[in-house]
């Protein structure tokens, strides 16, 4: 006797027999049905024409690949009016036209396309006793019907996303109501967010970054919505102003370094051994071997007319430079690398590598040791660094007792965001460094409090509170002035990034559920597909 779960409900069908051949459970059906309907005309027949054998895939049973072997039949459409004289037996569910496996066989394997992709479906589902190719995976998804997406909250969110970063993006619509992804576009231009919004007048809210595609979208495309910037991404300007300005404070931060460590050697400067006197090594300051011989003599030569007392104006016009450019060669004291030439304070552990102690020590362990004291260079830039050192050929004697004294450097970037943490949340060493720094700097403590004024602006949510902030920041001597004044072109929106309680937040989320979603495609992630498996599974 056949179970009689192993075949759908209410499905006309009679089981015959059933054989268990290796890991594939046969199971022999034929259909019941007193009576079929014409697809064409509606008409009803009884008349059979003739039978054929389909061959079905069903749900696994107890670990065994169930195929169901289904006797189906031909009928006649007895309609004179029909163009169709012989269609084959139509089922009202589980068995579709032209398929080779059951309806909820096909819902299963769906739900796996849409959670893992082509090819980990396939893999999946062959471990789950329905073995397909990743091909198939992919024609299920792209079969599937797409829900209407209804605007019902009239709040969305807006951002981009790299279809191939650098070359190719496009941008992501969500639901800040509902949190959920309403459409994908194919690009990130303005024309196309604007036609999307003209299809949906209903939208009163349009969150985005500052970005100015979109916000011409926004405004030529639903001029009704207000727009608000993300707040992420005007903390993200923020820290890019703050880091230009300690880039400008090269002299400044240097001394505050020498204080700090209370050391006579500047840090910034490229140590190199030279010899020994008296059992100690001699320190001496030698060039950049990566820097740019026509860029050093142009800084040699502004450093000689800004000490000749000449105006910035009168250098820019004789050296053919920008005036921009001039003010920045004369904040330097030294030619910084070339672009793409990472640094590392490898310097700071030369006469420690060069000790007598360490001969006969790998590369490795060496690498270790210093790694453990504050080398924050590559295992790879350490050897090269290495190879140079031991080309002077100077051995420190053991009777120096010398040990790793490496200095803390704080970079632009990483000061950048000390700055605008909270003194509770930063480390003694980074708290202590700050407040030497504030002392010697004051405009760096300037605009260390215009930036904890302007992150409690989005905390207060008052109106005219950010102009109030924009003409302080104007009329002080902060490192931040031109990010205030670029809030000026995008004013509303920012504005409304303050006083309202809208945010990206949400969108950014989205936006890394779709980089997971497009990463274990494996290649085959064309838009549409791509399309498809992020709004199914959306929210």
């Amino acid at each position: 006797m056949i179970p009689a779960f192993l075949l759908p409900v209410d499905l006309p069908l009679n089981a015959r027999s059933m054989v268990l051949e290796g890991e594939s459970l046969l199971i022999e059906a034929s259909a019941c049905q007193s009576h079929c309907i014409c697809p064409v005309c509606g008409h009803r027949s009884s008349r059979i024409h003739s039978k054929y054998i389909r061959m079905l895939a069903d749900l696994p049973a107890s670990g065994y690949i169930v195929k169901v072997t289904v006797l189906s039949r031909k009928y006649f459409c007895d309609n004179p009016q029909c163009v169709r004289k012989i269609f084959t037996e139509r089922f009202t569910q589980e068995i579709i036209p032209y398929h080779r496996r059951f309806n909820r066989c096909k819902n299963l394997l769906g739900n796996m396309a849409l959670e893992l992709g082509g090819n980990k479906g396939a893999v999946i589902s062959r471990l789950a006793g329905l073995p397909v190719s990743p091909s198939t995976i992919l024609r299920i998804i792209k079969k599937m019907n797409l829900p209407i997406q209804k605007m019902t909250s009239g709040v969305i969110g807006v951002d981009d996303w790299a279809f191939k970063k650098g070359n190719t993006y496009g941008t992501i619509i969500v639901d800040l109501e509902e949190n959920k992804v309403v459409d994908l576009l194919c690009d990130r231009e303005s024309e196309t967010l604007c036609l999307w919004l003209k299809e949906h007048p209903e939208v009163e809210v349009v969150s985005r970054d500052r970005g100015g595609p979109y916000a011409k979208g926004a405004r030529e495309g639903a001029p009704q919505a207000i727009q608000v910037a993300d707040r992420f991404h005007l903390l993200m300007n923020l820290g890019d102003a703050t880091k230009k300005m300690f880039q400008s404070l090269g002299s400044e931060l240097k001394e505050v370094y020498v204080l700090y460590h209370n050391v006579e050697q500047p840090i910034n400067s490229e140590p190199s051994i030279k010899g020994l006197e008296n059992g100690h090594p001699e320190i001496i300051h030698i060039e950049a071997r990566n820097k740019n011989t026509q860029r050093q003599l142009r800084l040699d030569k502004i450093k000689e007319l800004h000490s000749q007392g000449h105006a910035i104006r009168a250098i820019a016009r004789a050296l053919h430079l920008q005036r921009a450019t001039i003010r920045k060669y004369v904040r330097m004291d030294t030619l910084p690398k070339k672009r793409g030439s990472r640094s590392t304070n490898f310097e700071s552990f030369q006469i420690f590598l060069l000790h007598e102690n360490n001969r006969g020590k790998t590369y490795k362990v060496l690498y270790n040791i210093i790694k453990a004291n504050g080398f924050f260079g590559a295992y790879s830039q350490f050897c090269n660094n290495m190879n140079g050192l031991l080309r002077s050929h100077c051995i420190i004697p053991a009777s120096c007792k010398l040990d790793p004294a490496p200095l803390k450097i704080w970079h632009p970037r990483q000061l950048s965001v000390l700055i605008q943490k909270d003194k509770e949340d930063l480390k003694k060493e980074d708290r202590e460094f700050l407040e030497l720094l504030y002392n010697k700097c004051p405009i760096v403590k300037e605009t260390e409090e215009y930036i904890g004024r302007f992150k409690k602006l989005f905390q207060t949510k008052q109106e005219g509170t950010l102009k109030k902030w924009i003409d302080d920041v104007a009329k002080s001597t902060s490192g931040i002035k031109s990010f205030a004044k670029g809030l000026l072109s995008d004013f509303e929106a920012v504005n409304n990034a303050v006083v309202t309680p809208y945010s990206n937040g949400q969108v950014e989320g989205q936006v890394n559920r779709l980089k997971n979603i497009k990463r274990r495609m494996y290649g085959k992630a064309g838009f549409e597909l791509l399309r498809r498996m992020v709004i199914f599974k959306s929210g």
